[in-house]
């Protein structure tokens, strides 16, 4: 058996012996876990005690922990960060950020991936809401409706993601990707395949957006048309940019090992100074 290491008494006021420290590890390579992914948004979706579908407020067993952006998709969670889209001191990858992550249940889980819906956070009212743009039957219920995300939790996902999302439920949609007669995505090439640069025209759908909430702003007469052009994720990325989980996402993944002047000037620099809480 080998013998114990030893070290000399009395242990060093500032920290244990050589060869014992913490090899300066940041915050990124500490929290980029699954573990942080999965308690940021179970404390984030959790409503009377109990974690929930923020879509139907499902409870229990079969609420699942769904992703926005995913792994298999690593270039596009780079290419996010560098269009300044996400900040880049988020998480190395998508499945350990939980501002990329919401709680929901089976059903939704499953129709979020299949692209039946989508969620658009409207900055005039600060809420995500519920999009039934496929017309299922069963998800109608939901359409225009306010979805239980707080925009100021410190781990609100970030609305940016959900246009990418937006994004590939209209070209799925509006190019016969998926036929809802048989309920099976179309493989074959199309009988006109002169054009393979398919370009994004999302149809107009007017709905008026509704809270489960007295008292909540909702967009007044007529509704909304819900384009995506430039200006609508414009108005988004501001909003984004602005929200506490934003700056908090900014401080985790910041090291802050410096001296106190020069972790001032580092906050100064990358995070700022002004207050974005409402």
């Amino acid at each position: 058996m080998a013998p114990l290491s030893t070290f000399p008494l009395p242990l060093p006021p500032s920290g244990p012996p050589a060869g014992y420290d913490w090899e300066e590890r940041d915050m990124e390579s500490v929290l980029s876990t699954t573990t942080a992914f999965n308690t940021g948004i179970d404390r984030r979706d959790t409503f009377l005690g109990q974690r929930r579908c923020v879509v139907c407020g499902e409870a229990g067993a079969p609420v699942q922990r769904c992703h926005i952006s995913r792994d298999s998709d690593p270039q596009l969670w780079f290419n996010l960060k560098a269009r300044n889209w996400i900040p880049s001191q988020a998480k190395g990858l998508p499945r350990h950020e939980p501002r990329d992550g919401l709680l929901m249940c089976y059903n939704h889980h499953i129709c979020f991936d299949a692209h039946s819906f989508f969620i658009r956070f409207f900055p005039d009212i600060r809420k995500f809401v519920f999009v039934n743009y496929s017309g299922v039957p069963a998800l109608q219920r939901f359409h225009g409706k306010a979805i239980a995300l707080d925009i100021r939790d410190h781990h609100a996902p970030f609305p940016s993601l959900f246009v990418i999302h937006e994004m590939r439920v209209h070209w799925i949609s509006s190019h016969g990707v998926f036929d809802d007669v048989s309920g099976t995505f179309n493989r074959d090439s199309p009988l006109d395949n002169s054009d393979n640069n398919l370009s994004v025209q999302p149809q107009q759908l007017q709905f008026q957006p509704t809270t489960t909430s007295t008292g909540d702003a909702s967009s007044g007469p007529g509704g909304r048309t819900l384009a995506l052009n430039a200006d609508v994720i414009s108005d988004i990325l501001a909003a984004t940019h602005a929200m506490p989980s934003w700056r908090a996402c900014q401080m985790e993944g910041t090291s802050w090992s410096g001296t106190a002047e020069e972790n001032t000037d580092k906050y100064v620099s990358s995070i700022g100074v002004q207050d974005h809480r409402p």
